[in-house]
């Protein structure tokens, strides 16, 4: 066997026994290059303008959604007096599904979110942060958090509840 011959044989083996592990080496730089956010928020806007205290805040999203990752949200309501409150119940939205998940591409869908009893009168902001994982390490150490246009709004009192009159007894 000649000396190119056993070079050549050699570089086979070589390649067999390297390619798992380059393998490896393109899957975790993709995974460490891969920090575009899943959704994009275009616009955000408000169509309540005034929500009494314990009331409901409509806002409406355009949103364009590239890929689908799992995500957590946190919410927040900051009023007046620069107190930040977390609401307790929002609706899921009216967003439709496909196969339980978003469609991807641009979307419009709105968002009430119930603002507490507690928040003071006037000028108040909502905001919204999501914490995205598409990929395991992003999952174990560095998400990608996206944070949705916050918007203002103004927090009223809540009306009056009435009480039902009762009728005289004889």
């Amino acid at each position: 066997m000649t000396v190119l011959e056993r070079t050549r044989a050699f570089d086979w083996r070589s390649a067999l026994v390297a390619s798992p592990f380059a393998v490896l080496l393109a899957w975790l730089v993709t995974i460490l290059i891969d920090r575009e956010p899943p959704i994009v928020f275009e616009t955000a806007s408000v169509l309540t303008p005034q929500v009494p205290q314990g009331g409901v805040l409509d806002v409406q999203y355009t949103v364009i959604q590239n890929r689908i990752c799992a995500a957590t949200v946190e919410r927040y309501v900051t009023d007046s007096d620069g107190i930040v409150h977390v609401p307790s119940t929002y609706t899921v939205g009216r967003r439709p599904l496909i196969d339980g998940y978003p469609p991807e591409g641009r979307e419009t869908y709105q968002r009430s979110i119930t603002i507490p009893l507690a928040t003071s009168l006037g000028r108040a902001h909502y905001e919204a942060r999501f914490t995205y994982t598409c990929n395991i390490l992003q999952k174990l150490a560095f998400p990608i958090e996206v944070t949705a246009p916050t918007v203002y709004f103004d927090i009223v009192p809540a009306p009056a509840t009435l009480t039902p009159l009762t009728p005289e007894a004889p």
